[in-house]
């Protein structure tokens, strides 16, 4: 199930893409996201990686969804990419994150590429309700639609940060 690599993603896709400037060098930030106890910081409440290409990803979230995929790119400590979709293989996505080192510290772009026309992106969506302990509260949404969080990719960003801190400790 792995999503055509190209800089636009499948020709019917919808990008979604947010940047954050983190007060750490890069290799702090390329830890936040390859570690799998500090990727259960920010991004799922359970998360396996193995951070080569071909390798597999499963994200597990406290209301029991499960979201498994496969590693694409691995550039140390600049860019890391895969593919992963739903439990009963629908919403595919490919997420892109990519590390850029800048005065301050490290810009990490987010960039998730699919079709979100019936749930939303796969980093954002969730059911009603929290997606893990403590997660911002959802906007209502249409029936059928998947409601997506208030602040569009703030809450995982968020918890990045958090990420980076301990990296840092």
């Amino acid at each position: 199930m792995t999503l055509p690599r190209s800089e636009r993603g499948p020709a019917t896709a919808e990008q979604v893409s947010r940047s954050v400037d983190l007060d750490a060098p890069p290799a702090a930030v390329w830890d936040a996201l390859t570690e799998e106890a500090l990727l259960g910081e920010w991004l799922a409440d359970e998360v396996e990686i193995e951070a080569e290409p071909g390798g597999e990803i499963v994200a597990r979230y406290a209301d029991g969804e499960e979201r498994r995929g496969e590693v694409e790119l691995v550039e140390e400590a600049e860019r890391l990419a895969w593919s992963w979709w739903r439990e009963d293989g629908a919403g595919a996505s490919r997420v892109e994150l990519v590390l850029d080192a800048v005065a301050d510290g490290t810009r990490l772009t987010v960039i998730e590429t699919g079709t979100f026309a019936a749930r939303g992106p796969l980093l954002l969506a969730a059911p009603a309700g929290p997606r893990r302990a403590g997660a911002q509260p959802m906007l209502a949404a249409p029936a059928g639609v998947m409601p997506l969080r208030a602040a569009t990719w703030d809450s995982p960003l968020a918890r990045l940060h958090a990420a980076v801190r301990l990296v840092l400790a």
